[in-house]
């Protein structure tokens, strides 16, 4: 069976996994959505029997057996194997939480439940992209001419945050999806050159913008990054270097915890490895200051004194 042995083997570099991630594109549709489904829910996918699989993948189960053919693999029960052998040490707190919410008379969902998904979706994060992908990541950052930073619905936000923070130590980082929607964005990228990058952000529901002008960039030989949940993405198939983000949630579309962590992460990279940075957040925090509440000290020499008896 094929075992997980680097240190720094990630769930989306396991064998299984990547055999998957590289046939997807070209497999059939019926045989993409077992593959799909695998690919977003690989321990779920790994506890399932044959005809379960199928109906989660809204399939048969003839699709999963010619999946597990066409990646050369025997059958469904070599497939099994595989992803048992190669994700027996993971936990889904995700569908646990799913499962206890079912359990309860109104299905609520609190604070602590929030955190623990939180928690559990930057620790697959941190398991999910090495070190080495991370800093090449960073080295096409700093290289770059100009960045050029995407995101459509609440990828939006992310991209305008990731483009603020980076602003004061990169040449140029502007987010070109915050006004005046997709047709405004393309107006922007028009101008992008191979010595540029587009950073993309997408999670499930995936923006077909987003990947029409992650295609376009990469056809003007730009480098193309991208932030996106897993390598089912139709982004992770257009980008040179992809970041996963759990995007795992029992209730919401998608969580952007950990992708808020992986543009913190980056920012900071950048900063360190960027010799001027202590100099430039010095003059930043300077330029803003009259702007900022600054509690003062208290005047001992005016302080009242007690009345006397």
């Amino acid at each position: 069976m094929l075992q997980p042995s680097a240190r720094n083997t990630t769930v989306y570099t396991a064998p299984i996994m990547r055999n998957l991630a590289e046939a997807a594109p070209d497999l059939q549709p019926s045989l993409r959505k077992v593959a799909d489904f695998v690919l977003r829910h690989p321990l779920k996918a790994a506890t399932l029997t044959i005809e379960e699989l199928a109906q989660e993948s809204l399939t048969s189960p003839a699709a999963v057996n010619r999946l597990a053919r066409a990646i050369g693999l025997k059958g469904y029960t070599q497939l099994k194997a595989e992803l048992v052998a190669t994700l027996q040490d993971m936990v889904s707190p995700v569908d646990k939480l799913r499962n206890e919410m079912a359990q309860r008379p109104s299905g609520e969902f609190g604070l602590a439940e929030q955190i623990q998904i939180a928690t559990s979706n930057l620790s697959r994060t941190n398991a999910n992209n090495p070190s080495e992908l991370f800093d090449a990541f960073v080295g096409a950052l700093i290289q770059a001419r100009k960045i050029y930073i995407l995101g459509f619905g609440n990828s939006a936000y992310m991209a305008g945050l990731a483009a603020s923070n980076l602003i004061p130590f990169i040449a140029d980082a502007q987010a070109i999806s915050m006004e005046g929607g997709n047709e405004n964005a393309a107006y922007r990228l028009a101008s992008i050159t191979p010595d540029d990058v587009l950073l993309a952000i997408s999670l499930p529901r995936y923006s077909q913008d987003t990947l029409q002008l992650a295609r376009f960039a990469k056809e003007r030989g730009a480098s193309v990054l991208a932030i996106t949940d897993s390598p089912a993405s139709p982004l992770a198939n257009i980008a040179h270097h992809t970041l996963f983000a759990e995007a795992s949630h029992p209730v919401l579309i998608s969580s952007n915890a950990a992708v808020l962590a992986l543009i913190e992460g980056l920012v900071a990279a950048v900063m360190t490895r960027n010799k001027e940075a202590v100099r430039l957040s010095a003059e930043l925090t300077e330029s803003v200051l009259s702007y900022l509440h600054v509690s003062a000290k208290p005047n001992l020499a005016n302080k009242r004194k007690p009345l006397g008896r």
